[in-house]
């Protein structure tokens, strides 16, 4: 769900996974959330963002385990997967690849440092503080390929309260069983530490066996304060990612088929070769994930007086080996190593906040594709070697003009260079064939900024306007056709317009935003055929697209024992100017769904200008009820029943037939006993009742016209889980 899920899990009347209130002292009213979506502490309902937040019980008890879950728990959200990178979306803005050479659409953050690789990001959700989902571009504060929004996920420091801990384990359908725990040490009055791990192992949604679970996560974070005035924090984790992996279903589906038949089953293996067209060799057997994520970061925090100094060094390391199938066999192998360095100055008084820096940002690849899509026609090997080496210096300041009014002014200027070298190499020869080296080098850079006010209309009510600029970076294409070796930045103009509200005594909570976004030189990735070098998966600006809409998010809490949520999303999306173009003589009119505009000078074109932007619902949202049973003395038994909905919308940018997925809206329940000192809990869930199946993300089979390799949903889920505390976690 939404920012509500805070205020709404298991545990009865929680936010920020608070402390539970005694049997006879119920919570009362809304309680308040902290974000630091401003890259300072502040509540949710001060900040002039739409903001979605999941706390971290709460999330994992609605089974957020990585981040394509967000699309069950956010408004607004679609996120798929194309080999071991995640496609994440925002209102229809974000990034559909297939490869690393693409940039991020949405900004993915773990304790403040910026994920540059999609495929680093499903090893961090353990022992997770909160989730925050900032939607529209951020560039001034978050900087590059944050024309989305920017996920930020934050996991629990250690505290010097006292040694305290948990340990938690789930059991269900699919043969699922996952345990995790968590201890906190205090080794003396300036240092404490936190140990956190998370095992999970869980069958295949898809009947090949694909969609399996199979992790190891394991967390250390370190805390030293000398003093009032200063904080310095080391952490260090390390995941593996086991088992078959990600995978696929096809679309059109094999008639009579479960929704939940995946690629490399033999049925569907059979079905595929009934479209025209050749495929290379694929089978259960193939598919595997091998992953390892192991990162550093460090953050000291120092009160200067005059303001507080913020100073955070990472480094993630990347490795990783996987064969996927989508209709096709794809094996990736990729090593990526990323530093980054971010330094921040900023203080916050009742007349002027404001925050300055500079970041730095440096990450190497060295990674290969073997494909195999055609036994006759394209089996190839792409080795590609890119490095992206990114500067920015920014600023934001918010100040008073009166003592109900505040202006708010940003700016950041970002820099980038990317390099890249490779090879395409025909597999099929012996000893294999280079068809093509490619390279290249090229320079981005671009302005963002951001500008608005906020006013308090009464004291539990703030309106504000923000005008803001989003800066996606452009790259270089694995190709040696010189004209198709560079694609160019994106650009996003974001204006919004919203009230954040506390009414009647604190028990409902309403806020409500309206935005207009115009989204310039969109980067999208389509697999194409081109001579000499094969199937390839190429980037290209297509063109713009205008987006408007709205989001009502709402808490009711009638009394201390029953909770309402309600978030709904409206977005009008349509693409102002979108052009596909082949040559004539590699035509197929099959592969795209979108009317011939131009025939002239050997090349086709289509245009797509008019149709809804692709994994943009024009409506989305979730609503749930939670009723708390209270016993006294002998503890609480909260019920949860929840629902998320979405209308139609296409999930990849061909606009064929298969790529429309109808609307859908599935339900959910839990059932959770807790005792009265809020020690232990036992409890039930279900998830996706119905059983209801909706696509995620897809991509065209290259020589299988019209024939779609898809990311389905998980299908109805089912289990039992306990936890028990100690101390004062």
């Amino acid at each position: 769900m939404s920012a509500l899920l805070c205020v709404i899990g298991s545990e009865p009347a929680r936010a920020q996974d608070a402390p539970a209130a005694a049997a006879d002292e119920p919570v009362q009213g809304i309680q308040e959330i902290i974000v630091t979506a401003e890259r300072r502490e502040q509540s949710i309902q001060r900040a002039p963002i739409t903001i979605a937040v999941v706390g971290g019980e709460e999330g994992a008890k609605a089974g957020l385990s990585k981040v394509e879950d967000l699309t069950r728990l956010v408004t607004g959200m679609q996120i798929g997967a194309g080999g071991g990178n995640a496609q994440i979306y925002v209102r229809g803005v974000g990034d559909f690849s297939y490869s690393s050479l693409s940039n991020p659409g949405v900004a993915f953050n773990v304790d403040g440092v910026y994920v540059g690789r999609t495929d680093g990001m499903n090893g961090n959700f353990f022992d997770v503080e909160r989730v925050e989902v900032l939607k529209g571009p951020q560039g001034t504060l978050y900087g590059r390929n944050s024309n989305g929004g920017s996920i930020n996920l934050i996991t629990k420091d250690p505290s010097f309260t006292g040694i305290s801990g948990y340990v938690s384990g789930e059991l269900g359908n699919y043969d699922l069983k996952s345990v995790a725990g968590a201890l906190n040490l205090p080794l003396g009055e300036t240092v404490a530490a936190r140990i956190a791990f998370k095992l999970t192992d869980r069958d295949g949604y898809l009947s090949d066996g694909s969609l399996d679970d199979v992790k190891q996560s394991v967390r250390f974070k370190l805390r030293f304060q000398p003093s009032s005035d200063v904080s310095l924090r080391l952490s260090a984790d390390y995941t593996h990612l086991g088992g078959v992996g990600g995978g696929y279903v096809l679309l059109p589906s094999r008639p009579g088929s479960d929704p939940w038949e995946g690629t490399a089953d033999p049925a569907a293996i059979a079905y595929r070769d009934t479209f025209p067209g050749t495929s290379g060799p694929l089978a259960a057997s193939d598919l595997t994930q091998d992953t390892t994520l192991w990162n550093l970061s460090a953050q000291l925090d120092w009160d200067l007086g005059f303001a507080d100094l913020t100073i955070l060094p990472a480094y993630r390391n990347v490795d990783t080996f996987s064969v996927g199938a989508p209709g096709f066999f794809y094996q990736s192998t990729l090593q990526a190593e990323q530093e980054s360095l971010e330094v921040r100055l900023g203080n916050s008084s009742p007349g002027l906040t404001w925050v300055i820096g500079a970041f730095a940002y440096h990450d190497k690849i060295d990674g290969l594709n073997f494909i195999k899509a055609s036994t006759v026609r394209s089996i190839r090997r792409n080795f590609y070697f890119p490095e992206t080496k990114a500067g920015a210096v920014f600023g934001q300041a918010t100040f008073g003009v009166t003592d109900g009014l505040r202006l708010i002014a940003g700016l950041r200027y970002t820099t980038e260079n990317r390099t890249l070298t490779g090879r395409i190499v025909d597999a099929r020869a012996t000893p294999e064939v280079t068809l093509v080296n490619f390279g290249g080098e090229r320079d981005f850079d671009g302005w963002t900024y951001k500008g608005g006010f906020e006013y308090d209309v009464a004291p539990q009510s703030m309106l504000y306007f923000t005008a803001s600029k989003g800066f996606k970076a452009g790259g270089l294409n694995q190709t040696g056709v010189a004209s198709r070796s560079v694609f160019e930045p994106e650009m996003l103009n974001a204006y919004e317009l919203g009230m954040k509200n506390r009414l009647f005594d604190n028990r409902l909570q309403l806020n409500l935003s309206a935005f207009y976004w115009k989204y310039k030189d969109i980067q999208n990735q389509n697999v194409e055929i081109v001579p000499v070098e094969g199937p390839n998966f190429l980037f290209s600006n297509v063109g713009d697209a205008t987006l408007f809409g709205g989001t009502i998010d709402a808490i009711f809490k009638p009394t201390s024992f029953d909770t309402f949520t309600a978030s709904v999303e409206y977005t009008n999306s349509e693409y102002d100017s979108y052009a596909v173009t082949a040559p004539t003589i590699a035509y197929n009119p099959a592969t795209n769904g979108c009317p011939v505009v131009d025939t002239s000078g050997g090349i086709v074109t289509k245009s797509c200008a008019g149709f809804q932007v692709a994994r943009a619902p024009e409506w989305s949202g979730s609503a749930s009820y939670q009723h708390v049973f209270d016993f006294g003395s002998s503890g609480q038994l909260a019920f949860v029943g929840s629902m998320q909905f979405s209308s139609a919308r296409w999930i990849g940018v061909n606009f064929l037939p298969a790529e429309r997925d109808p609307a859908y809206a599935i339900f959910n329940a839990s059932l959770d006993y807790t005792s009265d000192d809020g020690r232990f809990s036992v409890g039930a869930f279900i998830r996706n009742i119905g059983k209801t199946a909706y696509i995620t993300g897809g991509i065209q089979h290259p020589f299988r016209t019209g024939l779609i390799g898809a990311n389905i949903s998980e299908p109805r889920v089912f289990g039992v889980r306990a936890s028990f505390k100690f101390g004062e976690e």
